[in-house]
């Protein structure tokens, strides 16, 4: 049971592709900002685009829930964000939505692999219990 505990959470960490580190220790949640470009959004000089930053809270790198999500001028290479003017902002709200977010299999559906590990980890539990 232990062995296939480790197993899993060995199998989580590799999966996981931004973990944190604090003082070098993996820390398996994450909080603070993130960015998410949007396909085929406008560019804008100095490799700026149009995307969303939002709040996050997320497990072993997939998130759990974003919250606070405005939409803004995004440079994911230096990890920046910006304003966009009112006019423009208010006409990409109307074209793009936050389910046009770009995101990575494992940040959009690792919630549900951590929560499927946990669950069949409890059940080999009870079961030999």
């Amino acid at each position: 049971m232990k062995r296939l505990f480790l197993g899993l959470v060995l199998v989580m960490l590799s999966l996981a592709p931004s973990v944190s580190f604090a003082r070098g220790i993996p820390l398996f949640f994450q909080t603070g900002d993130e960015l998410f470009e949007i396909q085929n959004a406008p560019k804008f000089e100095d490799g700026f685009s149009v995307g969303y930053a939002c709040q996050r809270f997320g497990v072993f790198g997939a998130d759990i829930w974003t919250w606070d999500c405005d939409l803004m001028a995004i440079n994911l290479e230096q990890f920046s964000a910006g304003p966009l003017e009112e006019p423009l902002k208010a006409e990409l709200a109307k074209k793009y939505t936050l389910s046009d977010r770009v995101r990575n299999a494992w940040n959009h559906y690792g919630a549900i692999m951590v929560l499927l590990g946990f669950a069949i980890v409890g059940l080999l539990g009870l079961r030999k219990g």
